[in-house]
């Protein structure tokens, strides 16, 4: 995922809670990050809760795409709402 310089990339722009982002590191490349686990997925169902003023500023965290991949797209999106109510 390439990201845009952002303020808070470090926080879920689903759930605001920390993303745990492996790729943030100056020495990563992204072999350590969670998100090369081949049970993790980012579906067009999930990417589309990002808000347009989020988009490639932070990582979604690996609760929300787990919970999407659990409970579908339903549970995800309500989960988003609360968070920026």
């Amino acid at each position: 995922m390439v990201l845009e310089k952002n303020d808070t990339p470090n926080f879920c722009p689903l759930c605001g809670e920390n993303n745990f982002c492996g790729n943030l590191s100056a020495n990563n490349q992204g072999e350590d990050c969670w998100c090369v686990d081949s049970a993790i997925s980012f579906p067009d169902s999930l990417l589309s809760q990002v808000s347009d003023a989020d988009k490639n500023k932070a990582c979604i965290c690996k609760t929300c795409a787990l919970r999407h991949k659990l409970h579908g797209e339903e549970l995800a999106i309500n989960v988003g709402s609360e968070v920026k109510k």
